[in-house]
């Protein structure tokens, strides 16, 4: 009894040789399929990369870059630009214009108190002019003593019909002439100052005839005959340093200490504006 029921169990715990034999092939059957799966999967990466590439390639082919045609002339792409711009700038003016308004109108104040505390000093303008290192060479004694009846001295911008800037200086009542303003008018161009427009001079009987000899018998340049004169050699330089120089710095010059021997005597001859 003993060795059938040994020989039973065994025969149980055998396993029937196809049933190994197929659970083998089923085995076999999968490692097969996993090391098939990574290259089906790179395949089919490679496929869909490459037919995103060709359809890139097409898009491009069908929608170049941004960029100037090889066709286009430079010169209408730089009115398009040009046109591309004028509304930015004209928007930029207009939002500059209030501010510059503002700016002008305290600057005018603010001259108009200089002007004022001028007026209030005796000589203070022939004082300037006799100590700016280049005008006091067209400054002489009696140029001085003119001077002294200045009261004032003004620079204007005028910009229609033309560019040009014009001085203006100012008189009190004097025994030399009897205007109260005088004026001389420069046109402003890329050549530099050119004098187109004086105010004549009415001078005062007694000093008529020296006035007249001074202006054509004098060799020397001096100021009245620089304002009178339109075509003397320096004019340029001289309404240039005034507007430029000596306005907008007057009060730098009227306290200004002059070099031992500066401005000592008369110069004459030929005169020639340091740059």
């Amino acid at each position: 009894m003993w060795r059938w029921l040994t020989r039973k169990r065994g025969r149980l715990r055998r396993r029937p040789s196809c049933l190994r034999r197929s659970t083998c092939w089923r085995r076999e059957a999968n490692l097969q399929e996993e090391e098939h799966e990574p290259e089906e999967a790179m395949e089919e990466g490679q496929g869909e990369e490459g037919a995103r590439e060709l359809q890139d390639q097409q898009q491009g082919s069908e929608h170049p870059e941004a960029g100037p045609s090889p066709l286009e002339c430079p010169l209408e792409a730089l009115e398009a630009l040009r046109a591309d711009m004028e509304p930015t700038n004209g928007r930029g003016r207009r939002s500059f214009a209030p501010f510059q308004l503002r700016l002008g109108q305290r600057r005018h104040h603010r001259l108009q108190q200089r002007s004022a505390h001028m007026q209030g000093i005796r000589g203070f303008w022939a004082k300037a002019f006799g100590n700016h290192p280049q005008l006091s060479a067209v400054i002489s004694e009696q140029d001085l003593r003119m001077l002294r009846f200045m009261t004032n001295l003004k620079v204007q911008e005028v910009t229609f019909p033309s560019a040009c800037r014009r001085i203006l200086l100012f008189f009190g009542k004097n025994s030399y002439f009897q205007n109260e303003v005088l004026v001389k008018e420069y046109v402003v161009s890329a050549a530099g100052y050119r004098a187109s427009h004086s105010t004549p001079i009415q001078w005062s009987q007694h000093y008529e005839r020296e006035a007249y000899r001074r202006q054509t018998h004098d060799n020397g340049l001096n100021f009245f005959n620089w304002f009178c004169g339109h075509h003397l050699a320096g004019s340029g330089r001289i309404a240039e340093l005034i507007m430029d120089d000596l306005w907008p710095n007057v009060l730098k010059y009227y306290e200004r200490k002059k070099a031992p021997g500066e401005g000592s005597h008369r110069r004459t001859g030929s005169f020639k504006m340091p740059r």
